[in-house]
């Protein structure tokens, strides 16, 4: 019998990381799968990829960003001779671009889900991360079409080492792209020279991204994200990150500085309408601030669990203020004790790439 090929859908460094990463491994463990994972497009993308998804096992072929287009777009298939038995798993991107794919390759189309449900006739089946998400997608769609198997990230990071905290170590992560390292490491550079005037003894680290390497601090060690277990507190940007450094249990500030909103990419029409002279910079202020009225919280391990565990500082803000929250965490031990478990609660227990996985195994027999 021929291998089987499982086609899984993504393009940000986040969703590569924490989504393909652990359904790729367990995908791996099935002999008869061939697993294919096609980038698409995505502004946000960093250009390292395809390098990262080298890194990653049981990934046994990879299409382009590029290739994709050539395949939508131009009817131009990829150099890949697909099997005539498959599935298409979408992971991230556009709802649209799974399927694209599982029409010519007349694969069933399924998708992991945790912010926006679209194409719900086109989709055999909706996996979702909680029974909060599947209480809110579930309005048309029939109960076996929407299936809680848990929440990936968790499964992302089941391999890394457990929180054991070293006195006064402080990690900051400024982020997988290039826009975020910009902004965030001269901020960030202010934020540990007001912790350092105020407190002896810290031991600074820096994580450094697999997709775009971190700008030095003068002072901080370099990291990586597996090596953050040592830190008393991470000092994140919000994104995927937020529910990794959550899913390890290590306590976190989640800080959102928008004085200047104008350097943040944003999607479709927006992203024209920033670029305009003047007017694209009051435009992304605007845009900006009423985001950041309307949105309760940024940090995911907060919205799962509907109220705040870890905090969060946000919107026109100074160095001064981060470091001053920074210093009360440090001196609250139990604080920090109690907001790990809370973290690690929220985002609940491992298991969903292989939930997923009999998923898969049951479509396809």
């Amino acid at each position: 019998m021929g291998k089987i090929d499982i086609i899984l859908v993504a393009n940000s460094p986040g969703e590569l990381s924490s989504l393909v990463k652990p359904v790729a491994a367990e995908l791996a463990r099935h002999p008869a799968y061939r697993v294919i994972l096609v980038l698409t497009p995505c502004q946000y993308n960093s250009g390292k990829e395809l390098d990262y998804v080298k890194t990653l096992p049981g990934i046994d072929l990879v299409v382009s960003a590029s290739e994709f287009k050539s395949w939508a777009l131009l009817n131009k298939k990829p150099p890949i001779e697909f099997a005539p038995k498959g599935l298409v798993l979408y992971l991230g991107g556009d709802l649209a671009y799974p399927i694209i794919i599982a029409k010519k390759l007349h694969y069933p189309p399924y998708a992991y889900i945790n912010e926006r449900l679209a194409w719900k006739k086109a989709y055999k089946k909706f996996f979702v991360p909680d029974e909060a998400t599947k209480q809110l997608f579930n309005r048309g769609l029939s109960p076996d079409k929407l299936i809680n198997v848990g929440n990936l990230m968790v499964d992302s990071v089941q391999a890394n080492a457990t929180w054991r905290p070293e006195k006064n170590v402080i990690t900051f992560m400024p982020g997988s792209r290039s826009w975020e390292i910009d902004y965030m490491t001269p901020f960030y550079e202010q934020v540990i020279k007001n912790i350092k005037a105020q407190t002896s003894n810290i031991k600074i680290q820096l994580v450094s991204s697999p997709f775009i390497k971190a700008t030095p601090i003068a002072g901080a060690k370099l990291v990586s994200f597996e090596e953050i277990n040592n830190s008393e507190l991470v000092v994140t940007i919000p994104g995927t990150n937020t529910a990794l450094i959550a899913a390890r249990g290590i306590p976190q500030l989640v800080v959102f500085p928008l004085n200047n909103p104008e350097v943040i990419p944003m999607d479709g029409l927006g992203n024209y309408v920033g670029r305009l002279p003047i007017l694209g910079k009051l435009f992304k202020q605007w845009v900006a601030n009423m985001i950041n009225k309307k949105t309760k919280y940024f940090a995911l391990p907060n919205m799962k669990a509907s109220r705040l565990i870890a905090p969060e500082i946000r919107g026109i803000i100074s160095p001064a203020q981060v470091a001053g929250k920074v210093i009360e965490l440090l001196n609250d031990e139990a604080g920090r004790g109690k907001m790990s478990l809370e973290l690690t609660a929220a985002m609940g227990q491992p298991g969903a790439a292989k939930k997923i996985a009999e998923e898969i195994n049951a479509a396809i027999s």
